[in-house]
């Protein structure tokens, strides 16, 4: 039989329509799915048709990929140097590595409606939809994944659908991975570490991909193993703390995820979370990230005298005390001046990171907040990154500059410190100015 050469999607759907008409069950049953390849390699290989391109195995994976699994998106789901899948529509597909660089994909669905079938298929394969009524959805995916998606009438029918997919990689990025990187100093790191050790709550603020959470997990697995680290995220785990040693667990870390229900009433919030946590006599809560009411128990976590660390989306120091008071009038509204006395008491150390133009990512102040006998907060900028140079040099961005120490810590604060067991040798090499150890 003479070889017939045919376009793709017309295949497609011969495809489709053969295997619907013939074998349906293997369309809808996973445990099928093997018999579905075997059904569609017998179809190509009966109907003697070609892809100019393609060999046949490699059309039967594009086949089989187009009806089993997610089409384009396959080969970048789940991959570890890609942060995110970013679908403007549905001819348009940018992807984010890890390294911070942007390209948009060769690839792209072959209509408006392909793309929606796709995603409809991604979401239900999770236990969300997509529809005329629901056409915006959003949760997590196998695999660490966070999606939102956007159909019609939300966006314009020539569009399809506009997705943001995230791929959230637990960190390995390390104390000494980020001083070599530039990010920061030795001595930044160790002034963080040491403040998280002896009981100083902090919040990192910055915003999304700015490296808050990696610079998290560096400082929490300095924590001694016999100190107990209880962590709390939203939906997909980013934080990876978990030390074992020939096969044994040697520290005491208990990882958590909040999680949805169709019925509210059974949901875990990470504010349930928040108030589980100090049943476990933590020496250390992580909320992977205050974007709600949750923002309110963590504070008063902090207030209550137990150790809290946590990211915000805000800028820095002001800003982040700012967008957690803004956060706690959600759940308990008082004097707004108040509440912002009471975000600067639980969160005395504010941390800034920034993902500069050229992807390098830094952080760029380190701040203390001291609250005075009024109730007003002074703030000390204790680290700092100066930026002298922004250029662009052969179509690349080039960004200099230097980290400086404008301020040491409050009297307040090494009262603190001391009081928690700060060896005095170890506090005095912050009590002297410069980024650089003498």
């Amino acid at each position: 039989m003479i070889q017939q050469n045919i376009d793709f999607v017309p295949l497609l759907s011969m495809t489709q329509e053969h295997i619907s008409s013939r074998y349906a069950a293997a369309l809808t049953d996973t445990n099928k799915l093997s018999q579905l390849r075997s059904y569609i390699e017998k179809f190509v290989r009966d109907s003697n048709y070609t892809v100019e391109g393609l060999t046949f195995s490699e059309l039967c994976d594009k086949l089989y990929s187009e009806m089993a699994e997610y089409s384009i998106l396959t080969k970048y789901l789940g991959k570890d140097r890609i942060e995110e899948i970013n679908i403007n529509a549905w001819n348009d597909i940018a992807i984010t590595y890890t390294n911070g660089k942007t390209e948009k994909a060769k690839e792209h669905f072959y209509s408006p409606s392909h793309a929606v079938d796709i995603v409809k298929r991604l979401l239900h394969h999770s236990g969300m939809i997509i529809d005329n009524s629901t056409p915006m959805s959003q949760g997590h995916l196998p695999n660490n994944t966070r999606i939102t998606a956007l159909k019609e009438p939300i966006v314009d029918d020539e569009i399809g659908v506009s997705v943001s997919i995230r791929l959230l990689h637990p960190s390995r990025v390390n104390k000494k991975e980020i001083i070599k990187s530039g990010n920061a100093t030795e001595k930044m790191m160790d002034f963080l570490c040491m403040c998280l050790r002896y009981g100083v709550s902090t919040v990192v603020a910055g915003a999304t991909s700015s490296g808050k959470t990696t610079l998290l997990n560096a400082l929490l697995s300095t924590i001694p193993n016999g100190k107990r680290v209880f962590t709390i995220e939203s939906g997909s785990r980013e934080l990876s703390l978990v030390k074992t040693r020939g096969g044994k667990v040697v520290n005491n870390v208990v990882h958590t995820l909040s999680r949805p229900s169709e019925n509210e009433t059974y949901d875990i919030t990470q504010e349930d979370l928040v108030v589980a946590s100090l049943r476990f006599n933590p020496d250390i809560v992580c909320v992977g990230e205050m974007r709600d009411v949750e923002c309110y128990s963590a504070v008063e976590a902090s207030l209550t005298g137990h150790t809290v660390v946590s990211t915000v989306h805000a800028f820095a120091a002001d800003s982040a005390h700012m967008r957690i008071a803004l956060l706690c009038q959600k759940r308990f509204p008082i004097d707004f001046k108040t509440s912002l006395m009471q975000a600067g008491q639980a969160f005395p150390i504010v941390v800034y990171t920034h993902k500069l133009e050229n992807n390098q990512r830094k952080i760029m102040d380190i701040s203390e907040c001291e609250i005075l006998p009024n109730g007003e907060r002074l703030y000390h900028t204790l680290f700092r990154f100066n930026i002298t140079k922004n250029e662009i040099v052969n179509g690349r961005y080039v960004t200099e500059g230097y980290f400086e120490q404008p301020e040491i810590m409050s009297d307040n604060l090494k009262r603190k410190l001391l009081q928690f067991g700060v060896p005095q040798e170890e506090l005095n090499k912050f009590l002297k100015k410069g980024v650089e150890y003498e």
